[in-house]
């Protein structure tokens, strides 16, 4: 009886270091920092805090199976190497992904400025996409590293597993748990981005005139591509106003393609008209170069129509 009991109670005492052990069980899959395109896996250092894109599930080459992630939504972060210091200055909501068939598939974040989003040139067949660390303000999105090396960590969790409110941009939630990130239920990835280097924003405003009166292109599309070459989407606030940051040296188009009946009227830079799209067109681009002590861009977009003027 003595032997059945210590047996028993042995086996109690076992199930009660097995089974935490199982719920805490890790995310499978991978995340990684990639450039827009998804072209690089784990770079060792970024010319910029904002050329740093978010990649999750298999990387180049890998078929489709390979380190995918669990499908659902998850939310990021970025911080110091150790964790502690949580660098994200936008909430958490804002911070927020979809992942589908193994691979991110949609931005979802919502709170504010829009993280752009990349093609993924693998696995396009999935609708894969990256996701950029910094939203539309960066490089003030997030800060800089206190590591002497500028060395960062990105995580990724389920938002499931989050631990906080996702309306708050930091989370205290106890030890061994970061902002609201459990280690065991996350994913992370380390990259370096150098400090300091020459960026400049490019201001954009949509605007929309009929009889000679104007209004505000409030949710306007325009898709800015990068000199990587990099397609990304943006879209005005309810004052037809854009202001895209962190971007660095090289060639830039920026394009908008109507949506009837609205056709393009006029284009204006830093004040000065610019005549290359076609007036009465149903898509104008700019296409421009920056590089350091130049002017950050102002471009104002026009369209017009015979009927009244679409409000917010």
């Amino acid at each position: 009886m003595k032997k059945f009991l210590f047996l028993l109670t042995t086996a109690i005492l076992l199930c009660g270091f097995i089974l935490p052990s199982a719920q805490a069980a890790q995310v499978s899959g991978a995340i990684f920092t990639t450039n827009g395109n998804g072209a690089i896996v784990n770079a060792n250092i970024y010319s910029s805090k904002c050329e740093v894109y978010l990649d999750g599930g298999p990387g180049p080459h890998a078929p489709a199976s390979a380190a995918g992630l669990p499908d659902g939504q998850y939310y990021f972060q970025v911080t110091d190497p150790s964790g502690k210091q949580l660098l994200s200055t936008d909430v958490v909501s804002n911070r927020s992904f979809i992942v589908t068939n193994g691979v991110i598939t949609s931005y979802v974040g919502f709170g504010g400025p829009t993280h752009p989003t990349g093609y993924d040139q693998d696995h396009p067949e999935l609708g894969a996409i990256t996701i950029r660390v910094g939203n539309a303000s960066c490089p003030t999105d997030y800060k800089d590293s206190p590591n002497g090396g500028g060395t960062y960590k990105v995580w990724a969790t389920p938002a499931a597993d989050f631990v906080g409110d996702p309306a708050a941009v930091d989370n205290t939630c106890g030890n061994g748990c970061f902002h609201g990130f459990v280690p065991s239920k996350s994913k992370t990835d380390n990259f370096k981005a150098s400090v300091g280097t020459s960026t400049f924003c490019l201001t954009l405003w949509k605007r929309f005139i009929v009889n000679g009166i104007e209004g505000p292109g409030a949710q306007w599309k325009f898709t800015v591509t990068d000199p990587v070459p990099v397609e990304n989407a943006y879209y005005t606030g309810s004052d037809g106003f854009l202001r895209i940051c962190g971007l660095t040296t090289g060639r830039y188009t920026v394009r908008e393609d109507m949506e009837f009946p609205w056709m393009f009227s006029l284009l204006l830079v830093n004040g000065v008209q610019d005549s290359t799209p076609q007036p009465n067109s149903n898509s104008a681009s700019y296409t421009f170069v920056w590089s350091p002590g130049q002017p950050e861009p102002v471009v104002i977009f026009k369209n017009s129509k015979g009927d009244v003027i679409p409000l917010d």
